[in-house]
C-alpha cells in the first residue's frame, strides 16, 4: 500500500453515508472531506460530498439501537448462547452479507454496554437473524440475562476483510476454514460463495466452543466438510495436505489473528497464487470510525479505521494488528 493510498470504506455509497466523519474532515474515502480543495479518490458511486452538500453540509441519519423480540434462545454448553432475533425483513436483507454484524445490550444498561456479534444467519422472509455468542466477559454475561427483548443496533458490515474477492469468485474451489466462535459467520461466506456456483470445502475446529451450534445450520448445504484440530500437529499436517491437494483459488480464514498467520504462511508455500480473505478481529466499541479503539497501522504507518476500512489482507495481518 502506498504512503497516499485511499482505503476502500466500506459504508461508501450506503444510507448512511456520509456519516460522522465527514463533519469533521476524517472522511475515509473523499479527499474534499479529508480537508483537501480538490477531488482525488478511487470511488466510482454516487460522489460522497454532493451527497453531503444534497443533506446541507451535514451527516445522513445514523444507526439506531431498536427494540428487537428474542424469539428464541439456545444455551449450547456453557459457553454459548445462540439467539434468534426478529428484525425487520429489510434489516434482515441488509444482513445477509458475508461480514454483516450488529452491536447488542441488555435493554436495561447503558451504552458502553453494547458488544459487536456477527450474523450466523439472516432470514429476509421471515424477519430473523441468529446470532452466536461466546460468553467470555461482562458484556457477554449481560446478554444472557436478556429474556424476551434486547436492544440491536445496526447493520455494520466490515467483519471480513478482503469482501471484494469473495464476492469476485465465481465457479471456483473454496477453502473455508473456521475455529470456535468464528464459526458462526463463516456460514454466511459459505452461502454466498455457492450461490456464485462455487465448490467448498469446509475445515471446522470446534475451539473452545464445540462445533455443535453450526451443525444444525450446515446440515443442507453442499459443501466437504472436514473436523480437525487446528493447534495439533496432526490437523495442521491435514490442513497442509488440503491445501496442497486442493487447487484453491481463494481461502476465507476465520479465527484468531494467528490462525490468520498460519494459512498465509502457508499458503505463500503452495508456489501459486491464493487469494485470501479473514475476518476482522480488532476491538469494534462505536463502529463509525469516531472513537478510536479500532485504529491500526499498516506496514507503512498509515492510520485506519478498522471499523469501516476494507485494506489489503497482507496489511492487516503483518501491519494493522497494531493498534494505536
Amino acid at each position: 500500500m502506498s504512503k497516499n493510498k485511499i482505503v476502500t470504506c466500506i459504508d461508501a455509497g450506503s444510507e448512511y453515508c456520509p456519516c460522522y466523519l465527514a463533519e469533521s474532515d476524517e472522511c475515509i474515502t473523499c479527499s474534499q472531506l479529508q480537508g483537501n480543495s480538490f477531488c482525488d479518490c478511487n470511488w466510482s458511486g454516487v460522489c460522497i460530498y454532493q451527497e453531503y452538500a444534497w443533506c446541507g453540509m451535514k451527516k445522513k441519519t445514523p444507526r439506531e439501537a431498536i427494540e428487537s423480540e428474542i424469539i428464541e434462545r439456545k444455551q449450547i454448553g456453557d459457553d454459548v448462547l445462540v439467539l434468534r432475533i426478529g428484525v425487520s425483513k429489510t434489516l434482515a436483507r441488509q444482513l445477509k452479507q458475508p461480514g454483516s454484524y450488529v452491536f447488542l445490550r441488555h435493554p436495561e444498561k447503558p451504552m458502553i454496554f453494547d458488544v459487536p456479534m456477527s450474523i450466523m444467519a439472516a432470514d429476509a422472509e421471515k424477519g430473523e437473524i441468529a446470532i452466536a455468542i461466546h460468553i467470555l466477559g461482562v458484556k457477554t454475561k449481560s446478554l444472557l440475562a436478556c429474556d424476551d427483548k434486547i436492544l440491536l443496533k445496526g447493520p455494520y458490515w466490515n467483519g471480513l476483510i478482503g469482501y471484494k474477492d469473495l464476492k469476485n469468485v465465481t465457479n471456483q474451489n473454496v477453502l473455508v476454514i473456521g475455529r470456535g466462535i468464528a464459526l458462526a459467520p463463516a456460514i454466511l461466506a459459505i452461502q454466498y460463495l455457492l450461490h456464485n456456483k462455487n465448490k467448498v470445502t469446509f475445515i471446522i475446529d470446534q475451539g473452545r466452543t464445540g462445533s455443535a451450534f453450526i451443525n444444525e445450520s450446515i446440515a443442507a448445504l453442499e459443501i466437504d466438510r472436514h473436523y480437525l484440530n487446528l493447534r495439533s500437529t496432526g490437523g495442521l499436517e491435514k490442513l497442509n495436505q488440503i491445501l496442497a491437494e486442493g487447487t484453491y483459488s481463494l481461502v476465507y480464514s476465520g479465527g484468531s489473528d494467528f490462525l490468520h498467520e498460519v494459512i498465509k504462511d502457508r499458503l505463500s508455500r503452495l508456489g501459486r497464487p491464493v487469494k485470501m480473505v479473514a475476518i476482522n478481529n480488532h476491538e469494534l466499541c462505536c463502529g463509525e470510525g469516531v472513537c478510536g479503539s479500532c485504529t491500526a497501522r499498516t506496514l507503512n504507518g498509515q492510520r485506519v479505521k478498522m471499523c469501516k476500512s476494507q485494506i489489503d489482507i497482507e496489511e492487516m495481518i503483518e501491519g494493522g494488528n497494531c493498534n494505536g
